[in-house]
C-alpha cells in the first residue's frame, strides 16, 4: 500500500482533484493527492520506456500548433481519447488519493500510468513527441461529483498530467453526455485530450461526426491506447498510437 500526504495547491504535486475542482463545484471540497513519492517514483520508471518507444509510431496525419482552437473556422481539430487506467479486479484492489481501498479508484498500476502520461504528452526538453501524439491545451475527464456522477478514474487518470502542464482540468460533462462534450471539445483550445469510460468512447467518436474513418467499433480491451481524431479541412482521418509507458504494455 502506497503512502499518501495531502500537498496544497501550489505543490509539485499538488492534489489530483485540484486540477479539476475549478472547473467543477463540487469538486471544490477535495484536496488530498496520492504522495510525492509515488508520483515522482511513477513518471521515472515510466519516462525512459516512453521515450524509447518514440521512434516506434507512425507519422500523423495532422497536429495544430499551440493554443489553436480545435473548432476554428478552418474546420481543424485534433481530439485525442484515452480510456482511463487499470481498473480493479478480484486481484489488483481500486485505492484512492487517501490510500483507502475504494472499488471506483484506480489501481496501482492505474495511478502509475496516470502518473507516467506527463511523460507521453509533454516529454522533457530535448526529447521529441511520440510521432502522432500533440501537447493538449485542454483536458476534459467525465466528472465524478454530482447525480450523475460515474467513477473517479477518469478524473484520476489525467489528474497529474493536467497538473504537470498548468491546465485546469474540465470535469463538466458525465457519462451519457457524449454529445454535449464532443460539441465543448471542437470549441475549445486545442489540442484536446478526453479521458473516458471506454464502453462510451465510440459514441464521443460518434458526437464529433468522425465516424467511418477507420475507427474500431468498440475500444479494445487495453488501456494502454490513444485515439487520434484528426479534422483537416472539414475531413476527419483517424489512428491509433500504443502508449508504452509501463512494462506489458504492448
Amino acid at each position: 500500500m502506497p503512502q499518501f500526504r495531502k500537498f496544497s495547491a501550489n505543490s509539485p504535486t499538488a492534489s489530483p482533484s485540484s486540477a479539476s475542482s475549478a472547473a467543477s463545484p463540487q469538486g471544490a471540497d477535495r484536496g488530498r493527492v496520492v504522495s510525492r513519492r509515488w508520483v515522482l517514483a511513477g513518471l521515472a520508471a515510466a519516462a525512459p520506456v516512453a521515450l524509447a518507444a518514440c521512434g516506434g509510431h507512425k507519422q500523423a496525419a495532422a497536429t495544430l500548433g499551440p493554443h489553436s482552437p480545435a473548432g476554428s473556422g478552418s474546420g481543424d481539430a485534433v481530439i485525442m481519447i484515452i480510456r482511463h487506467g487499470e481498473k480493479p479486479d478480484k486481484t489488483h484492489p481500486g485505492i484512492d488519493e487517501h490510500g483507502h481501498k475504494d472499488h471506483k479508484s484506480l489501481t496501482r498500476r492505474g495511478w502509475d500510468r496516470a502518473n507516467a502520461l506527463p511523460s507521453l504528452f509533454d516529454p522533457p526538453k530535448g526529447h521529441p513527441l511520440p510521432s502522432g501524439l500533440s501537447r493538449p491545451r485542454t483536458i476534459f475527464a467525465a466528472t465524478d461529483q454530482g447525480p450523475h456522477a460515474g467513477a473517479h478514474r477518469m478524473r484520476q487518470t489525467v489528474t497529474p498530467l493536467a497538473q504537470h502542464m498548468g491546465l485546469t482540468l474540465n470535469t463538466t460533462y458525465a457519462e451519457t453526455q457524449e454529445a454535449a462534450l464532443a460539441k465543448a471539445a471542437l470549441s475549445a483550445t486545442g489540442p484536446v485530450l478526453i479521458c473516458w469510460e471506454h464502453s462510451r468512447i465510440p459514441d464521443i467518436v460518434t458526437a464529433l461526426g468522425a465516424s467511418g474513418t477507420g475507427v474500431p467499433h468498440k475500444w479494445p480491451n487495453r488501456f494502454d491506447l490513444v485515439w487520434i481524431l484528426t479534422r483537416t479541412h472539414g475531413t476527419w482521418s483517424f489512428r491509433q498510437v500504443n502508449q508504452h509507458l509501463l512494462p506489458g504494455d504492448a
